[in-house]
């Protein structure tokens, strides 16, 4: 077992007793080892996750961590939230977010396509389902997906308000010429 399962292992029942979700967990060398793990409200009342939060559970953590000596080299424990663009790891993870627009990229071509974005529409027995901006729908095991997050658009609701389908104006190219009397 590598040393990222062993620190999921600890870390997700750990954080599952203080309340939280184990999002993630990353690990990153640049110069010095440093273990990322992102939490989540378990209770599902979309509220965020305090600095005070995070530095319990980092206390928490770090010492289980040592005391299973699960990291055989020195290394910088950080413990935040998510963020607004949050990773989707799980099937659970994907269906919480149905509806939301999500970036996601395969292992391999799936449909011809290894990135895609749109919105999750689906998310069942295993797979993921996005409707992408040309129309279509594009579908991927989550066993098949290298990473995932999902993706703030803050134009989207002006870009919808304008588009012709919602009663707007559109962009002048988008409308049809007038015919002439």
């Amino acid at each position: 077992m590598d040393v990222r399962h062993e620190v999921l292992e600890i870390a997700g029942p750990l954080v599952e007793e203080m309340g939280f979700e184990l999002v993630d967990v990353e690990f990153v060398s640049a110069g010095r080892l440093t273990i990322r793990v992102y939490l989540d409200r378990l209770d599902g009342t979309g509220g965020q996750v305090s600095i005070d939060d995070c530095t319990r559970v980092s206390r928490r953590l770090d010492d289980a961590l040592e005391m299973n000596q699960t990291v055989p080299y020195r290394f910088v424990l950080e413990v935040s939230s998510p963020g607004i663009e949050r990773r989707l790891r799980t099937l659970e993870h994907f269906k919480r977010h149905v509806g939301a627009r999500a970036f996601v990229q395969t292992h391999d071509l799936l449909d011809g396509r290894r990135r895609v974005e749109g919105t999750i529409v689906g998310a069942e027995d295993g797979t993921v389902t996005l409707q992408t901006e040309e129309g279509g729908r594009w579908s991927a095991p989550v066993e098949a997906v290298q990473k995932a997050h999902l993706v703030v658009d803050p134009w989207a609701g002006l870009r919808a308000a304008k588009s012709p389908a919602a009663g707007g104006r559109g962009n002048a190219r988008d409308r049809a010429p007038k015919e002439k009397e």
